[in-house]
């Protein structure tokens, strides 16, 4: 993997996360308009999502420039596990937006009122048009997650998710809050829907600790990589003389890859580069986000 395609691609993931940031700002802020003009606990819920998601994805923001700071100074060590320290503190962040939206939900449900104000019109527009922008950017964090193996990308598509879910649910629940306004029991439709929101959230924050908790250690690699590791190594079985040892693990995305190989003595060192290099880009390219460094050993016994 070149340092320059790491480069490109860490700033195409801050050009994606800025946009997303922009546009969540814009919602916090026509969410916060309706929250003023309205009473429904929805509405304070959505704030309180949008707050903290906002929050969220401003830090994710300054965690890639930081990222793209070390890259370029090739300062890369540790930077993956940046990303998911980052990750790792925006499933805390959606952990805190589910309790806030859970206790206000609750507090309505003891004391239920139906939903009214100005403030609902406007939040109804702002459901409608955010559903499609963050399906939207949903669909471009997961597509830029997948093709970089990005855990900072993976938990923005998540919390994009999360959003347009949220956008959904609010929007329904605020329909119907209006059109059964005639009956009692629909005061209970308002807060109910928040707790379906906090549900997304939580199912969504507990898949991003599983995750980022699991790649902040460091581990030996899946089977299925050290097999692909051996079959590219047969396929240049000719080019050396003997395999002496294969150390690999994995930490954060990266693979790190440590190959001791004998060759013959009679070989120019030439010959030798070059099958040196054809071995490890096979390897790098066979295995997403691995660093292969091989060695040269003599025939003694090491």
């Amino acid at each position: 993997m070149s340092h320059s395609a790491t480069t490109s691609g860490s700033g195409s993931r801050e050009i994606a996360i800025r946009n997303g940031m922009l546009m969540a700002l814009l919602d916090t802020v026509i969410v916060s308009i309706a929250l003023v003009a309205a009473h429904s606990s929805v509405l304070l819920a959505d704030f309180f999502k949008t707050l903290i998601e906002l929050v969220a994805v401003t830090l994710s923001w300054l965690a890639i420039r930081r990222i793209n700071r070390g890259a370029n100074q090739q300062f890369e060590y540790g930077m993956g596990k940046m990303e998911h320290l980052v990750s790792l503190f925006v499933g805390v962040l959606m952990t805190v937006c589910l309790l806030l939206i859970t206790l206000n939900a609750l507090r309505n449900m003891l004391v239920p009122s139906h939903i009214q104000g100005i403030g609902i019109l406007i939040s109804i527009g702002d459901q409608i048009v955010y559903s499609f922008v963050n399906a939207a950017l949903w669909i471009k964090n997961r597509r830029a997650a997948r093709e970089g193996a990005s855990p900072l990308m993976e938990a923005q598509a998540k919390l994009f998710l999360t959003r347009m879910i949220g956008n959904v649910f609010i929007l329904l629940s605020l329909g119907l809050s209006m059109a059964l306004k005639p009956f009692a029991w629909a005061s209970y439709i308002d807060p109910a829907a928040s707790l379906l929101i906090g549900g997304s959230i939580l199912m969504a924050a507990m898949g991003l600790f599983s995750t980022s908790i699991s790649n902040l250690l460091d581990r030996t690699i899946e089977e299925s990589d050290q097999i692909v590791i051996l079959r590219e190594l047969a396929r240049h079985f000719d080019d050396y003389e003997s395999l002496h040892t294969i150390r690999s693990r994995r930490a954060g995305t990266q693979v790190f890859v440590d190959i001791l190989l004998e060759f013959d003595p009679e070989k120019k060192v030439g010959e030798v580069q070059k099958a040196v290099d054809e071995i490890r880009r096979s390897i790098e390219q066979a295995i997403q986000g691995s660093r292969v460094t091989i060695g040269l050993a003599s025939s003694a016994p090491v």
